[in-house]
């Protein structure tokens, strides 16, 4: 009978170690897991880029031969089959699989390793990633170069590893963005602990304070331990109850079930604005997942994600030991996130999912109940109309409504959320406004004296908002005439301009107001003019004709840009209109009262026709007159301009609006 057996190819080097790790951040963690592992109280890390080289020194343990061979090189060594605690039983240990120290293969092509163990003779390996590779390719087995040890082994025991020949990977890592990641991936740091654990970045202690988000902390929600304590003491800026004064400080249940086993301690903090957890080209705008002082997933906030936009306010640090304390192995091969599947972690994302509830509750309560000015980063011009309203329950409903604005996200883009909140705020202060205007003129019946303090106050508040209202008409205007002086310069077809003019009467004569439901576009008057002339050799077709407020009918006849029209033809013409239009209002007369004289025709042309007295007394008895499109829009931008800069300083809402 054959005996069978597995054999293990040094192929699954590829996999555990060159091509598992992602990041920089990952694969240093693993190194400094190992230090700690080794009882180590400090690891210094140093960049010597002008070398290609990083240098990870520990003054743990450090290794004999035999640990060397039978445990660093053994791939898949498990120290947690002899022990859950370390050398000398003040530490869990960190690692569980055996494959964390392959990591530094996937960040450099030469890596050397000093260790000296108990005053022992130090001793050093080198090894050549390439030459690595290709001896898994020709399935060889691969022999560790010795090397003498490096000059910077701590005395009398400890472990010096050297990556040289790095990748771009490492190279393109910023110090403060290293040092962020490292101090968010850690909470073993410093000195409070009973065995103290140091990590050093180019000679600077990496701290908790490294995480980038303290200074920002607008509310806190304690879990409890000392974690939160620690972190809790940085945040300097926590809002206040506007009362009370009391911090918004709230604590939140450490127990996830009935079994006192599963309990958990950390924060959930929220900062006052998004882009605050968006910086140092990371976003720290995560709750992480802690279990023996390590993180073990960095981030479970997609996971209990709601449609709620205040999750992009929010960070956070849980630490559920009881994840990473017992016989089951729940994280994935590259210890970046935890097993799914898992009933401790289901339960503890259940848990986590109700402490989100309330959290957002909170959020929404204590950020209505701030008060606009108390905000860091307010709009003083809201603020400034907030502090003229002098009732104060509309100073109440307003600033609750300002507050929804405030709260709200509306793009991931700074700028255009910042933009698209300023537009909001324009129109809840006009709407506001408003309504007030509405409520007060329900008040008209119970006053009694146009002098009193309150009729006077009325007829204020309904000059703001009718100065408001022309504002905005007025602004809209004057890009109607910007646009219009487009087409008009693009040389667009005369459909074109005649469609646009036709939306926009007012241009022609900004002092003329038209009756609604008059207007024509294209109409066709041949039949009347046959009538009235019975030798006319063409018929009428007008292209714009309408009825102002005065009772006259207007006639609008466009003649496209680039055309140069003979005097004469035009006065042709002119007088066919009248001619026509006048006959068709005989034939109304039930309907269309007044003289059938009553008609003016308006001939617009790119350019003017010099005439002589003669011709301009023609067009006249035509009622008839030539406007040019710059003309027009001169006239019209003239009029309207004219209005925006003699009421800068007329109304006190359109002045707060047009700040903002």
């Amino acid at each position: 009978m054959t005996d069978y057996s597995f054999k293990i190819d040094l192929n699954v080097l590829n996999h555990l170690g060159l091509g598992l790790y992602s990041s920089t951040p990952a694969v240093l963690t693993e190194i400094i897991a190992n230090a700690y592992d080794a009882e180590a109280t400090e690891v210094s890390i140093n960049f010597d880029k002008q070398n290609n080289k990083v240098t990870i020194i520990d003054n743990g343990h450090g290794m004999s031969p035999d640990d060397l061979q039978n445990k660093f090189l053994n791939v898949g060594y498990a120290r947690r089959n002899s022990s859950e605690f370390t050398q000398n039983k003040k530490r869990r240990v960190m690692g569980r699989k055996g494959i964390g120290k392959l990591a530094m293969f996937s960040l450099a092509n030469i890596v050397n390793i000093s260790t000296q163990q108990n005053g022992n003779k130090a001793i050093g390996i080198s090894v050549n990633v390439a030459e690595l590779k290709e001896t898994i390719k020709n399935k060889l087995e691969y022999k560790l170069e010795p090397m003498n040890s490096s000059s910077q082994l701590p005395s009398p025991e400890g472990t010096v590893i050297e990556l040289s020949d790095l990748n771009r990977t490492i190279i393109s890592v910023t110090e403060p963005h290293l040092r962020q990641r490292l101090a968010r991936r850690f909470s073993i740091l410093g000195n409070n602990s009973t065995l103290p654990f140091i990590i050093k970045i180019d000679g600077t202690n990496v701290t908790i304070a490294d995480r980038g988000f303290h200074e920002h902390v607008q509310f806190f929600w304690s879990i409890g331990g000392d974690e939160a304590e620690e972190n809790l003491k940085l945040c300097k800026n926590i809002a206040q109850d506007r009362e009370t004064k009391e911090k918004r400080i709230t604590d939140l249940e450490p127990c996830i079930s009935s079994d006192s086993a599963l309990t958990i301690r950390g924060f959930i903090a929220s900062v006052t604005k998004p882009k605050q957890l968006r910086n140092l080209d990371t976003n720290i705008n995560q709750i992480s997942i802690f279990a023996n002082g390590r993180v073990f997933q960095e981030d479970v906030l997609p996971i209990l994600s709601t449609s709620d936009h205040f999750n992009s306010y929010l960070v956070g640090e849980i630490h559920a030991d009881f994840l990473d304390q017992d016989e089951i192995d729940r994280a994935t091969a590259s210890r970046e996130a935890i097993k799914q599947n898992d009933p401790k972690y289901k339960a503890l994302l259940g848990h986590l999912h109700t402490y989100l509830q309330r959290v957002a509750d909170n959020w929404d309560e204590w950020r209505k109940a701030l008060g606009y000015e108390n905000l860091p980063d307010r709009n003083l011009f809201v603020e400034e109309w907030l502090n003229s309203l002098e009732d104060k329950r509309d100073r109440k409903s307003a600033e609750k409504l300002i507050m929804s604005v405030y709260n709200n996200q509306f793009s991931p883009n700074d700028k255009q959320n910042d933009d698209y909140k300023k537009d909001l705020y324009r129109s809840t202060i006009i709407g506001f406004e408003k309504l007030k205007a509405k409520r007060q003129l329900a008040k008209l019946d119970s006053i009694t004296s146009v002098i009193s303090p309150e009729f006077q106050a009325i007829f204020r508040s309904l000059d703001d908002m009718e100065e408001s209202y022309y504002w905005d008409i007025t602004n809209s205007r004057l890009h109607i005439i910007d646009k219009f002086k487009k087409i008009v310069d693009q040389k667009e077809l005369e459909k074109v301009a005649q469609e646009y003019l036709f939306q926009h009467l007012w241009l022609l004569d900004p002092t003329w107001d038209r009756i609604k439901g008059s207007e024509h576009l294209e109409l066709t008057l041949t039949d009347e003019l046959k009538r009235a002339k019975e030798d006319a050799e063409s018929g009428a077709r007008i292209d714009i004709a309408y009825r102002n407020s005065a009772g006259r009918q207007i006639i609008i006849e466009l003649k496209r840009p680039g055309i140069k029209p003979n005097f004469y033809k035009l006065l042709e013409q002119a007088k066919k209109y009248k001619d026509a239009v006048g006959q068709y209002l005989r034939e109304h007369n039930d309907i269309f009262h007044g003289s059938v004289d009553a008609i003016d025709i308006c001939l617009l042309l790119e350019k003017d026709i010099a005439m002589d007295e003669d011709q301009k007394n023609m067009l006249k008895n035509a009622n008839a007159r030539i406007i040019t499109y710059k003309g027009l829009i001169e006239n019209a931008y003239k009029v309207y301009q004219e209005y925006v800069n003699a009421h800068q300083e007329a109304s006190r809402i359109e002045q707060i609006v047009q700040k903002i």
